[in-house]
């Protein structure tokens, strides 16, 4: 009898533990972690323009994307032109969503132009940027 009841109390313990080992499907309405990481990328990677640290800019992205792409021309135009670079600075990032394997996500910045004898060209905003992010080899990157 009192085998009986062990086995019982084993099932319940059992099937209490397994009921929790569920696929689990992000909300779309929450904001969670990979968003949050997203957003951290975004403002590293334009950090890291700012800083004139083109190759940790580039370890942000993914090879061939747009934003690759763009951080390669930033670094060409350094090249050529050393006594001028650009600081950004982000304001503000919305609408985060899922796109099948994707994370989209909307931001604001704005960028100003300076020369390295202290003189500044002059800031534009832009408003609405999409940036759109896909995992490569395990990690979110910038396309």
């Amino acid at each position: 009898m009192k085998r009986k009841g062990f086995l019982v109390v084993l099932f319940l313990i059992l099937a209490i533990f397994l009921n929790g080992c569920g696929v689990i499907i992000p909300d779309i309405d929450e904001v969670g972690g990979d968003f949050y990481i997203c957003e951290n990328l975004l403002r590293g990677y334009y950090t890291a323009l700012s800083n004139r640290n083109y190759t940790q800019a580039l370890s942000y992205c993914k090879p061939g994307g747009i934003m690759y792409k763009f951080a390669n021309s930033m670094w060409d135009l350094a090249l050529d032109y050393p006594e001028f670079y650009h600081t950004y600075q982000i304001y503000n990032v919305y609408n985060f969503s899922y796109l099948s394997y994707y994370v989209s996500l909307d931001y604001d910045f704005s960028t100003t132009q300076h020369d390295i004898y202290g003189g500044t060209y002059g800031t534009e905003y832009h408003y609405g940027m999409p940036a759109l992010f896909e995992k490569v080899y395990g990690q979110w990157k910038l396309s």
